[in-house]
């Protein structure tokens, strides 16, 4: 897909930023992302006239979200809420429509659609922690990408960000109030440790990652459900989790001619589980990961798979739930974490296979006045060397169904997509 830019321009917070918020040191678990950025493409098939009530209510709420105009200090682990301001650039796309990007499961174009700096990390001490590019297709549609680094914010927080923007966008609707937090770093300060995380590396095997987005309707997700527990509630997101693993334990047995060990590593949004609890709109990085245990995957089936990611949910949940505590030393607990990761993942002989549930941070209720949202993607990663699959799972446009945006290498997404349990979901989805 091509693009071009017709405009590009740092939108400030309405108001100046007191001098006491002038300084945003980040929290300790902020200390160990690397140089990622997070984003949500939002698709949109009306054709707005005008981006002025988008830029106006973005300096607006950027007085709530004030660290998200300033710039970080890498040397430092600190925002200079400075007001300098975040990315708003708008562009229009040549040559496609937005009907054939939204219906394409295969999402090649995603990278076209996102701003420059969500590829260019660390570039210089002015790169913007937030950047959005809105772009307008030919015969109408437009997409708006939000890309924010992830040293400031998770995709609990990005959440956040986008239902407050859209809320003050259209303030007709009807919305409960949003006012985000910035506490958590009083909590949990970060601490020289003489060291942080290196720069992320495309994957040796294939740099061309492919995404692609799987679809798994209620019908077919029930039924899933129903014959692995039929008295016992498992969620949804669990059922395609252990579904989708299974058949990357496959894959994973295709590529190296042999069973492997694996553990399954997810990220386990922390808000509301500790003492003393977070509200919703915690802003930061305030997720643990949780591993499971090394398991052998000669014979481990769907339902073996559903209870290994709900114990290690668990696990997380009661190791970490004082880290935040006073009295107890939540950043020995975080690095105890950490060593613990660091020894199963690393070894090299382990299959990883990774997801992150986005589903209840409700992207697709972002609403601009521009009518229903037609998609809402994620941006696409490439994969750190230790990982082989990564995999995020988001609810579907009528809230019921599962959509799962899989990232793997162009060969072994060809492998993945003939799994018998992946193609038998789609049929199911196809007749429903």
């Amino acid at each position: 897909m091509k693009v071009n830019k017709i405009m590009s321009k740092l939108i400030k917070p309405e108001t100046p930023t007191p001098e006491k918020l002038k300084i945003y040191n980040i929290s300790f678990i902020d200390q160990f992302k690397g140089p990622l950025n997070v984003a949500i493409i939002l698709f949109y098939e009306s054709n707005p006239e005008t981006t002025i009530d988008l830029q106006e209510s973005l300096a607006k709420i950027l007085v709530q979200f004030y660290p998200l105009a300033g710039r970080f200090i890498k040397n430092d682990n600190l925002v200079n809420c400075s007001d300098q301001g975040v990315e708003f650039i708008e562009t229009e796309a040549l040559g496609v429509e937005l009907a054939e990007v939204v219906s394409k499961t295969d999402t090649g174009q995603l990278n076209d659609l996102l701003p420059e700096h969500y590829f260019r990390l660390d570039e210089s001490p002015d790169s913007p922690i937030l950047s959005i590019e809105v772009t307008r297709f030919p015969s109408g549609g437009a997409v708006i990408s939000i890309s924010v680094s992830h040293r400031v914010f998770d995709a609990s927080s990005l959440g956040t960000f986008v239902a407050a923007w859209s809320a003050a966008t259209n303030p007709d609707r009807t919305v409960q109030m949003i006012n985000p937090t910035f506490d958590i770093p009083s909590m949990l300060p970060n601490k020289d440790l003489g060291h942080g995380p290196g720069p992320v590396q495309s994957n040796n095997r294939d740099d061309e990652i492919a995404v692609k987005r799987f679809r798994f309707n209620n019908e077919a997700i029930t039924a899933m459900t129903t014959r692995i527990s039929p008295v016992k509630t498992v969620s949804g997101v669990r059922v395609v989790c252990a579904v989708i693993a299974k058949a990357l334990i496959r894959l994973d047995r295709v590529r190296h001619g042999r069973d492997r060990d694996f553990v399954i590593t997810q990220p386990v949004n922390m808000r509301g589980r500790t003492v003393p609890p977070q509200p919703r709109h915690a802003c930061g990085n305030f997720f643990i990961s949780a591993l499971t245990r090394r398991v052998a995957a000669e014979a481990v089936g769907v339902k073996e798979l559903v209870d290994l990611i709900g114990d290690s949910v668990r696990r997380c949940v009661g190791d970490y739930g004082e880290v935040l505590c006073r009295d107890q030393d939540g950043r020995g607990m975080i690095l105890s974490g950490i060593g613990n990761y660091t020894e199963a993942v690393f070894n090299g002989e382990t299959n990883v296979v990774a997801f992150s549930d986005w589903s209840r941070f409700g992207f697709y209720e972002a609403d601009f006045g521009w009518g229903k949202l037609a998609l809402a993607s994620i941006g696409p990663q490439r994969l750190p060397p230790m990982f082989s699959n990564i995999v995020v799972l988001m609810s579907d446009s009528e809230g019921v169904g599962i959509e799962a945006w899989v990232m793997l290498s162009q060969n072994d997404m060809l492998c993945f997509q003939q799994d018998e349990d992946i193609r038998l979901f789609q049929l199911a989805r196809n007749s429903a």
